[in-house]
């Protein structure tokens, strides 16, 4: 059976974005210069993970047809929405800000994709 063109733009907008979180990990880390380095490991550890944890998940749902997958995702996708939005007011505006938004942006439109009506007909069989 062949992925139809809307599930194929959904796994490839959301491999796009992890691309994109892995490399803002990769370059810019996590925490603050008062962060030790064991924490910092532990913190670029656990994001290695969480990433690759979502690639499998983009797999599963775009070429496994689990729809589970698609809801899971899409439940991590509003969580993170919501997470950044609440922070905003924090956040300085800079190149990690830019990512993160592009990143965001990509995920939004990978989910439209998601339910089209052509996508709800592939997670359905």
């Amino acid at each position: 059976m062949t992925i139809p063109k809307d599930v194929l733009r959904f796994e490839v907008l959301l491999y796009l974005s992890l691309l994109l979180d892995a490399l803002s990990a990769a370059f810019f880390g996590v925490g603050t210069d008062e962060t030790s380095e064991a924490t910092r490991q532990f913190v670029n550890l656990l994001s290695a993970v969480i990433i690759a944890g979502l690639f499998v998940l983009v797999w599963l749902a775009a070429r496994r047809q689990k729809n589970w997958a698609r809801w899971t995702l899409f439940g991590f996708f509003v969580l993170t929405a919501v997470l950044y939005l609440g922070s905003s007011r924090d956040m300085t505006f800079g190149l990690r800000t830019v990512i993160d938004l592009v990143s965001l942006a990509l995920s939004a439109v990978a989910f439209f994709f998601a339910f089209t009506a052509e996508a709800r007909q592939w997670f359905k069989s």
